[in-house]
């Protein structure tokens, strides 16, 4: 391994990688004379409008030419041959383009000369990828919420989907952490959960590119998408702007489920300035923008009522049996007596608050008060050492603190004021508490022109994203042990202090605790090198290149510090199925579930990712061009500096720790990751391109790598265990349980769960293939194409201790409890997995043509995956991927500048010319969700789903909140069997969303302006509903209760100045 990253250092440094994918493109093209004959040794010079910095280059005995690495921008392609007129033409270069001006020359002197209209192409005739373009104007003009940079990729069409509302956005029916996120070409992709390390400020933009299908070798590590986003240099003319965006709530709609409306208060302020510091030399660009929101979110949960609370739970429709009875026999009237409380339960019962709302479920609604302040700010030089040297260097950083709200308000328990959280299964509030982000990143880049066909390219990038995360404040450290939880918090292990996690299942029913996985704190150290060589061989534009990522990376999350206790109705129903209730159970303080996992190491992870390429972009003929490529990845098994990882191995029977002689505990390096990529484009009669190709990329495990080596002796794990109440048995776990005392396992007896990679773990693998007709129409375009893609290789965690379905103790059934009698799960994460996406595409975009220009996007698509059944380890699945596999998309970005006061004078135009409107839709349908048992069936330790008796779906005219979806369709599969329904089978509410702009110029002298602005965000108002509870069994069977991270409509003012 050693050699081989060594290897590509050298290559590295000897060929100096492929920059198309930073913010540079290509211009191509063949110089004819006026009959079609080609003409060789025609001066061809480009040159940039903005920093006067022009490149010569000579056409080849074929005619061609070829400047490449060409900075972004507006540019003047001028030939000169003695005999024939000059000729210009003025062309926009947007990155990754190749954008072909081919010439004919006419006979007369070199002193005449023949303009061409500035233009932009929109046929883009020499390349096979798939893409979407929003340029800086889109990207200041769009009304974006927040105005977050990174949110431009969910509206650039291709299908990208941003349900959380993240930097991280799934492509093509892929999970957030597949895509390749990229900043100025260089690696961006924050190593856990597969975001963007820095967010450059929208002001900071020029382009944001988003390829979906097809890359150029030059690109790898993805199997969803390659979002780069290009910030802005300086140029020749000073420009800057100045700028203030506010919001307040008393402009806005009120939240679908909010009883009030939610406080929302914005004040974001900041400004640009690029420039000359020489000109057509040396050039700066720098930003700030600050943003400080006190925002309150609404939530609707599921709370016992006052009934539940004194133990009668005569309101349900369901008996309550007493768990201690054999045979198993209801309580009279369905009361629990006082005696039976247990007295801790009773005093969380306390914690919740009373209902505010009707009915059983989603009883209680509540504005959970939240805040967040950010920080953005970019430097940029760009400096041209000599004719042939030019560098620049770039500096981001972002810091963003707040506070996530919890679901109910605190309560009060003696002294004690207590935080209960009331989390519900993965809305906004599952991490309630302060949370602090920042990130730094510096680039720098180095390009020297050789010679008009030789050209070589060294860039450096380093970027730290870091995340924490805490337990709400007003939890005390001793909150455990004041209510009588013993081996709990400890006083010398600040992770420990607070509740534990008292779980309700389903998980739609409001939970009690502090969050788990908190504290948290992620942090990456990423070191980029890569360089490339680009030679110009007649028709032929040869790029090799290479570049090697130095990934140092730390997790510090434990599952459940504090402890686990899950209730269900398992433990009061019949014993087998019918009847119970999650808040009976709790009552009794008897859980289903008890588990604990803590890991008070802070890891120091390592990895490498070594690569090389070669790309030829081939002009074959007049008409066709060809894009070859191959690219050669590494992609090396986690280490830890001090070798603090360990692993269980089944063929050996016994963990293994780390040493130096084996730091992967038996992990080998996968060396078998090669990617070639093949593709055309056609130009054929009447401006039409055929476009296609297919390419296989490659990407390594992300989210939570390093936790999957947390195993003794680094980790003090119990359970989880299963009480054999949950099958009909009697209790064994108890609210009073008292857990072991917090130590570190002995490797030689382990406890609780492990989880680790199978030694011979490979990257996962994507097939990707297009075809594209593309046709131009005046100023108009029309692309019609159909994109796929067949992944393996992808994680699916397999238990290796998983009992069989069946009556008795969970535990004692597992496969290795003769040998380890307190080890329960065993996950070992293979490459068993499949993924399959089909998609037609269509696209229509128009050129800004009379103050209007538009785009828009259609995709019809479906995606599929191989899964685990999580009742049986040797049962594969193909199903609808949950969340992502999203049928229809549409998206569309209009832009107009109002032609009104065009031609008037004084007041009159002042107030009506300088008018423009903007708007961006979306309309995506439901997502793919699975049904679930409320309480398991199978009795293995995990979920179950029912049995479907008849057809689930319902009339569009039918459906209501509170039944989306047939719920009589589903029925309780006999006890100790799994039932039929398929993963995905069933779709969510579809997305709705118009967001608008209008502003108004106020023009002063020269190029200075005042803009006013107003922007409303989902102008119609429409809800957009979350899934519906799909678990089987809950009160709460078939309702929608949430909107998630949907907004109602808002109302945002901003002021700018620019000049």
């Amino acid at each position: 391994m050693t050699r081989a990253v060594t290897g590509v250092v050298i290559l590295v440094f000897g060929l100096a990688a492929s920059s198309a994918a930073q913010g540079t493109g290509d211009i191509v093209g063949r110089v004819a004379d006026s009959s079609g004959g080609v003409l060789p040794g025609v001066t061809v010079t480009a040159t940039s409008l903005s920093t006067n910095i022009s490149r010569t280059t000579v056409t080849s005995e074929t005619g061609d030419y070829a400047f490449t690495l060409l900075p972004i921008g507006l540019y003047e392609v001028k030939t000169d041959l003695t005999g024939f007129k000059t000729q210009t033409a003025r062309v926009t270069l947007s990155t990754g383009d190749r954008a072909r001006v081919d010439v004919k020359l006419e006979l007369g002197a070199v002193s005449e000369s023949v303009t061409v209209a500035a233009s932009s192409p929109l046929l883009q005739t020499d390349t096979s990828r798939v893409s979407s373009r929003l340029t800086s104007e889109t990207v200041e003009n769009a009304p974006i919420a927040g105005r977050e940079g990174a949110a431009n990729a969910t509206i650039s069409g291709n299908r990208p989907d941003d349900r959380r509302q993240t930097s991280a956005v799934s492509i093509n029916g892929n999970p957030e952490n597949d895509n390749l996120q990229l900043v100025d070409g260089l690696d961006n992709t924050e190593r856990v959960m597969g975001g963007m390390g820095v967010k450059p400020s929208i002001d900071a933009i020029q382009e944001v590119v988003v390829q979906t299908n097809l890359y150029s070798a030059e690109n790898g590590r993805t199997l969803g998408g390659v979002i780069n986003i290009i910030t802005k240099s300086g140029s020749n003319q000073f420009r800057g702007s100045g700028f203030y965006f506010g919001r307040n709530q008393h402009f806005d709609a009120k939240d679908f489920f909010a009883v009030s409306k939610p406080l929302n208060h914005l004040n974001q302020f900041g400004g640009s300035l690029g420039g000359p510091l020489k000109s057509d030399r040396t050039f700066f660009f720098v930003d700030y923008d600050q943003g400080r929101i006190a925002k309150d979110q609404p939530f609707v949960v599921t709370v016992p009522t006052a009934r539940m609370r004194g133990g009668d739970f005569s309101e349900l429709g369901a008996s309550i049996y007493d768990p201690l009875s054999s045979p198993r026999t209801p309580f009279p009237g369905n009361v629990i007596p006082a005696i039976r409380f247990d007295p801790t339960a009773a005093k969380l019962m306390s914690l919740y608050p009373m209902p505010n709302q009707p009915g059983l479920a989603n009883n209680f609604a509540y504005n959970g008060p939240g805040w967040q302040t950010n920080q953005t700010t970019d430097i940029r030089i760009d400096h041209r050492l000599t004719d042939k040297d030019t560098i620049f260097a770039r500096y981001s950083y972002n810091l963003t603190n707040g506070l996530t709200p919890s679901q109910c308000p605190p309560a009060q328990i003696g002294d004690r004021t207590v935080d209960p959280t009331c989390n519900t299964n993965g809305t906004a509030g599952i991490y309630s508490g302060p949370y602090n982000t920042f990130a730094h990143n510096i680039v720098a880049n180095w390009l020297r022109v050789a010679s008009p066909t030789l050209m070589t390219e060294l860039k450096y990038n380093f970027v730290r994203p870091l995340t924490s995360a805490s337990r709400p404040s007003a939890n005390s450290a001793d909150l455990a042990s004041y209510l009588g939880f013993r081996n709990v918090n400890d006083s010398s292990d600040p992770i420990t202090g607070g509740l534990p996690w008292f779980e309700m299942r389903p998980t739609s029913y409001a939970a009690i605790g502090d969050p788990t996985f908190i504290p948290m704190e992620t942090e990456d150290h990423n070191h980029q090198i890569a360089g490339s060589l680009t030679k110009m061989m007649g028709a032929h534009s040869i790029k090799m290149g290479g570049g090697i990522v130095f990934r140092m990376f730390g997790v510090q999350q434990s599952q459940y510090p504090r402890g686990l206790f899950a209730f269900d109705s398992s433990v009061t129903n019949s014993g087998t199925g019918s009847g119970g209730n999650t808040f009976a159970s709790l009552l009794l303080g008897l859980p289903s579930v008890e588990q604990r996992t803590h890991f008070p190491i802070h890891p120091l992870n390592r990895s490498k990712e070594p690569s090389v390429f070669v790309q030829d972009d081939w002009r074959a003929t007049s008409w066709l061009t060809l894009n070859l490529g191959l690219r050669y990845e590494i992609y090396t098994p986690i280490t830890e500096a001090e070798n603090r990882m360990a692993a269980f191995r089944p063929e050996l029977g016994k963990i293994i720790v780390a040493s130096d002689s084996d730091p992967t505990v038996g992990v080998k390096t996968d060396y078998s990751d090669i990617g070639p990529r093949l593709g055309f484009s056609a130009t054929a009669p009447h401006r039409m391109v055929f476009r296609g190709g297919f390419g296989m990329t490659y990407t390594p495990v992300l989210r939570g790598a390093g936790s999957f080596l947390k195993n003794p002796p680094f980790t003090q794990n119990y359970g989880p265990f299963t009480s054999a109440a949950t099958s009909g048995g009697r209790p064994m776990l108890f609210l009073s349980d008292v857990p072991p005392p917090l130590v570190f396992n002995d490797p030689t007896r382990p406890e609780g769960q492990l989880g680790q990679q199978v030694t011979n773990y490979k990257a996962a693998r994507s097939r990707q293939s297009n075809f594209f007709v593309e046709k131009q129409l005046g100023g108009n375009v029309v692309s019609i194409g159909y994109i796929a893609s067949r992944s393996d290789r992808i994680n699916l965690n397999q238990n290796i201790n998983l009992p069989t379905v069946g009556p008795g103790s969970v535990q004692a059934r597992r496969p290795l409890f003769s040998q380890y009698p307190l080890l329960t799960n065993i996950n070992m994460i293979t490459n068993l997995g499949e993924k399959t996406y089909d998609a037609a595409q269509v696209m229509f975009q128009r050129r800004y043509v009379g103050g209007l220009n538009f785009t828009t996007h259609y995709t019809l698509a479906h995606a599929r995956q191989l899964t685990l059944a999580p009742w049986d380890n040797t049962i594969l699945e193909w199903g609808d991927i949950p969340t992502y596999d999203i049928r229809h998309h549409w998206v569309g970005l209009v832009g107009y500048q109002l032609p009104w006061g065009e031609g008037l004078h004084g007041v009159a135009r002042g107030f009506l010319a300088g008018w423009q409107v903007n708007l961006v839709a979306n309309y995506s349908s439901g997502g793919a969700f699975t049904i679930v048992n409320a309480s398991s069936q199978t009795n293995v330790g995990g979920s179950d789903r029912p049995n479907l008796i008849g057809d689930p779906n319902l009339p569009s005219s039918e459906r209501t909140l509170q039944r989306w979806f047939n719920t009589a369709a589903f029925a309780l599969q006999p006890q100790f069997t799994a039932g039929n329904v398929g993963v995905g089978t069933m779709h969510g509410p579809s997305q709705r969303r118009v967001d608008f702009s209008l502003s108004k110029s106020l023009r002063q002298t020269g190029s200075r302006s005042v803009q006013v602005r107003l922007e409303v965000f989902n102008i119609t108002n429409t809800p957009n509903f979350q899934p519906p509870d799909g678990n089987f069994g809950s009160t709460t069977f078939g309702s929608i209760s949430s909107t998630g991270n949907a907004i109602p409509r808002q109302m945002q003012f901003g002021l700018k100045y620019l000049f």
